[in-house]
């Protein structure tokens, strides 16, 4: 669900991924004086005229981040800036600085297709040490479904934000906090005559800042989320999202507006597929894999058209479309041929909240398709192009998920997490040694999600690297001399079960000799080595992308003329969480290791840092462990 309301939100996300608290106290180059967020609703006749006035003023406490002066305000279908008022004061000289060029754009982020999202930007004049900045905009929103979140924190501290809200009596507004345990926030109910005013106000939050491998910004950032519940109007109640049932009743509301016509392509298509199979799950397989290989992910921002897929005709003749697009036509195409399946909104792993808890388009940002074989419920994310049927996109374990199973009838299920024997490296190395150097021939078979992250990297990330190149670098095996030849990649398309790397590496100046004795490592993969956590300063949860195992089995040919005179004893670290397992055997003129490594959570607790951090230097130590030979 690509939708230009959630723009803002999102890119703000991408900003401040994975946050932690800063302490007060440190020194800062800016800060924010104030940040005020005012609502006023008024609804005349059953049509809302909701309008936010915003106001931020900020100082540069020092000349180090004047970055911050340039300013991009962001609007689209559903907003509307109006009196935007931009000014610097320099206290130094008593002047004020009006910004005299405001520059409207179009904004096209990579990945989106067509985006009615804008931007007004502009630079603040003349900023310097101890300029203090002012800006004052409105944004008038015309749906009313939308009122969108106000964060209390933000990049740089706070000194005082303030939220009010302002409605007609005959109106319900909802609310839910958010992570504001550790700040203090004033809440005020006033009533006049003919209004009601919310007012939330705070001081001296403390700026947030990045950290490596953690949830989304919303799982820390101190907000709160505002929605319209309903209005009475003539002794009636009318409902806008008082619940769960009040958003799915909109979004059935926007599915009905799908456009149904001229399937007949679609119908033939899907028949075409399944005629070949004999069960459902077979054919259901068959379709998903089609539209994998045949629809190309495009995202769309313009206005309720984020919101209603377009058709599926229009998608498989175009054969391209966003994720509420490809969801639909998986939804014809398995419906057609007999396959209950369902329209399904849910929200990324970026996203906190459930459905009761947030009963507002806040909750979710993408959709997908659930369908039911066999009694077993499967979700398909025709978007994720490699990951397997069966399988859900990795984002969206652990998600609530809305499932519309008709007009009037919708239910909410968990999409599970998926055991870590489903993502799967299996690696074979065989190793020979010659002079100082080894070779090593290695096949490596990917399944799951280690299987969609490779293909991902190798797609998206390799660029105009050469294969060796990517590989060094994400493999990193041996040492900073390693040499990879003869790589081969099996085809990487979603229908096959698994993919197959295999290459051949030379590895100089690796093994140490010493006199008659050679020590050698066969740990060339040390996978997880650089994942130890630092207790002191990390703040919050590690985030794990998803459970996976490795399985490593490492064939040393024992060179003509040598003897082994030291094989490492077995280790293991046998946790719930996570784990490993190292063990040696001498048979028939080789050295065998195995070597296995698992993890089965997804996120790894402030509680449990310790021992994490134990598994991770066992395994270090285990890595340490080396054979010797002797001639």
């Amino acid at each position: 669900m690509t939708t230009s309301y959630l723009k803002f939100p999102v890119l703000f996300l991408f900003f401040m991924t994975s946050i932690c608290l800063a302490q007060n106290g440190s020194k800062e180059d800016f800060h924010f004086l104030e940040r005020t967020e005012d609502i006023k609703i008024n609804l005349k006749k059953g049509a809302f005229n909701i309008v936010k006035s915003i106001h931020e003023k900020a100082e540069y406490l020092t000349a180090n981040k004047l970055y911050f002066a340039n300013e991009t305000l962001r609007f689209d279908s559903f907003t509307q800036l109006k009196d935007i008022e931009a000014t610097t004061y320099l206290p130094a000289t008593g002047k004020t600085l009006e910004v005299d060029y405001i520059e409207t754009k179009h904004e096209f982020d990579d990945g989106i297709f067509y985006s009615d999202q804008q931007t007004k930007n502009f630079t603040f004049p003349a900023v310097t040490k101890g300029a203090i900045t002012d800006l004052k905009y409105k944004e008038v929103i015309s749906e009313p479904h939308f009122l969108g979140l106000f964060r209390f924190g933000t990049y740089a501290p706070t000194k005082k934000a303030v939220l009010r809200i302002e409605f007609p009596k005959n109106v319900e507004i909802g609310y839910r906090e958010f992570h504001t345990e550790n700040i203090t926030v004033n809440f005020n109910k006033e009533e006049t005559k003919n209004s009601t005013i919310y007012t939330w106000t705070t001081e001296n939050v403390a700026k947030f800042s990045g950290e490596e491998n953690s949830e989304a910004a919303l799982y820390h950032l101190p907000h709160i989320i505002l929605h319209i519940k309903n209005y009475t109007e003539r002794g009636k109640t009318i409902p806008i999202l008082n619940n769960v049932d009040d958003l799915y009743s909109w979004y059935a509301s926007l599915a009905k507006q799908v456009d149904e016509k001229d399937l007949q392509k679609v119908y033939k298509i899907a028949e075409d597929i399944a005629k070949k199979y004999t069960t459902d799950r077979e054919k259901a397989e068959a379709i998903y894999n089609w539209v994998q290989e045949n629809i190309t992910y495009v995202a769309f921002e313009d206005g309720l058209g984020g919101f209603i897929p377009r058709g599926a005709a229009s998608v498989c003749n175009n054969r391209y479309g966003d994720c509420k697009d490809m969801a639909n036509l998986l939804y014809v195409m398995l419906n057609h041929v007999g396959i209950p399946s369902y329209r399904t909104w849910i929200g990324t792993r970026d996203r906190p909240y459930l459905y009761d808890e947030v009963p507002t388009p806040m909750v979710d940002n993408h959709m997908i398709t659930a369908t039911v074989i066999d009694k077993d419920t499967i979700f398909i994310d025709g978007t994720d192009s490699y990951v397997n049927f069966g399988m859900p996109s990795s984002f969206t374990q652990t998600k609530e998920a809305l499932i519309g199973i008709s007009p009037e009838k919708f239910i909410l299920k968990k999409v599970p997490e998926q055991a870590s024997n489903k993502s799967k490296a299996i690696v074979n190395t065989k190793i020979t040694f010659n002079d100082g150097n080894i070779n090593a021939s290695e096949e490596r078979v990917l399944t799951g999600y280690e299987k969609v992250d490779f293909v991902t990297d190798y797609l998206y990330k390799k660029k105009d690297n050469t294969e060796e190149e990517f590989l060094n670098t994400t493999l990193a095996l041996g040492n900073n001399k390693s040499k990879y030849q003869n790589i081969k990649v099996s085809p990487l398309e979603s229908k096959y079960k698994t993919l197959t790397l295999s290459f051949d590496l030379l590895i100089e100046s690796y093994a140490k000799t010493i006199g008659s004795k050679t020590i050698l490592n066969l740990n060339i993969d040390r996978a997880l080595s650089k994942q130890k956590i630092d207790i002191v300063k990390r703040k919050y949860a590690k985030k794990i992308d998803h459970k996976f195992q490795k399985e490593y089995t490492t064939t040393f040919v024992i060179p003509e003329g040598y003897k082994v005179t030291s094989i490492p004893k077995p280790i293991k670290y046998d946790g719930k969480a996570y784990g490993f397992s190292i063990s040696y055997e001498e048979k028939e003129g080789e050295i065998i290791q195995h070597k296995t490594i698992y993890i089965n959570t997804l996120r790894i607790e402030k509680e449990d840092f310790e021992a994490w951090n134990s598994f991770v230097k066992k395994l270090i130590k285990a890595y340490k462990k080396s054979i010797i030979i002797e001639k």
